[in-house]
């Protein structure tokens, strides 16, 4: 199976979960069969199952046989996730919107945390209403550092997907993130543009996105429409993605 042959099985059990064969609940067979199963070393069987044990899909307690806890979904890739408009085409929406201010101004206190920039430099100030099928769902508020901000200044207002565009036509690559989420009140300025009563809840998601070098190439605050949009995340006593941190320990909340 190759040098990977851990990663193939640790696939190869999922699709079978996902199909039906293992539900939630069954007990997966012994390391020993599934290294005659796959004709591999008990070791690079335990490595498959740690893979599942780690996303939440198997349990690891010791001592017991690995039992099912639920059937995994299919993972988002990193584009899906960091392009508004790739996640609404694989969700069956046309994504849409408009570039309601882009404009430079002399990077502040929290640019230069978040982009890495000397003071004084410039960052371009981009904020978009994005839509789905025609519907207002998020105010995206993006700051990019001069470099990347004099290419993206360049690019149609109407196209849906920014990120795509820099990587076709520019080699810029989006490949890390951070990110946190957090929930707030529309200021009269985000409730104008999205068309909601003032005071309505937002789903906020403030992200720092970097190329495969780690430099920042943007950093953003989107604010959705409540019930618009939900985040689906999963974690066990194995494995755990989340955390609690407070604004100030991300770079405080975006403007």
């Amino acid at each position: 199976m190759g040098t990977f042959a851990f990663a193939e099985i640790a696939q190869a059990v999922e699709q079978e979960i996902q199909e039906g064969k293992y539900p939630p609940g069954s007990s997966l067979p012994s390391e020993r069969e599934l290294s005659e199963r796959f004709g591999v070393s008990p070791g690079t069987v335990r490595m498959a199952l740690r893979e599942l044990v780690a996303d939440g899909t198997v349990d690891g307690t010791r001592g017991r046989p690995k039992r099912v806890v639920r059937v995994p979904r299919r993972p988002a890739s990193f584009n899906e996730f960091r392009s508004f408009a790739q996640w609404a085409r694989r969700q069956g929406y046309e994504p849409g919107g408009e570039v309601l201010f882009a404009e430079w101004k002399i990077a502040d206190a929290q640019d230069e945390q978040m982009l890495d920039v000397p003071r004084g430099r410039r960052v371009l100030d981009v904020l978009r209403l994005r839509t789905l099928d025609g519907e207002s769902v998020m105010l995206e508020h993006t700051h990019y550092p001069e470099w990347l901000g004099e290419i993206v200044e360049a690019i149609d207002d109407c196209a849906p997907s920014v990120t795509s565009l820099l990587a076709e036509n520019h080699a810029v690559h989006f490949s890390h993130a951070e990110h946190a989420f957090g929930a707030e009140r529309a200021k009269v300025r985000h409730a104008d543009s999205l068309g909601i009563p003032r005071g309505s809840a937002l789903l906020m998601h403030q992200r720092v996105s970097r190329d495969s070098t780690g430099r920042p190439l943007e950093w953003s605050t989107d604010r959705y429409i409540a019930g618009k949009i939900m985040l689906s995340v999963g974690n066990s006593w194995h494995s755990n993605p989340l955390q609690w941190i407070t604004p100030d320990a991300f770079g405080g909340i975006g403007p």
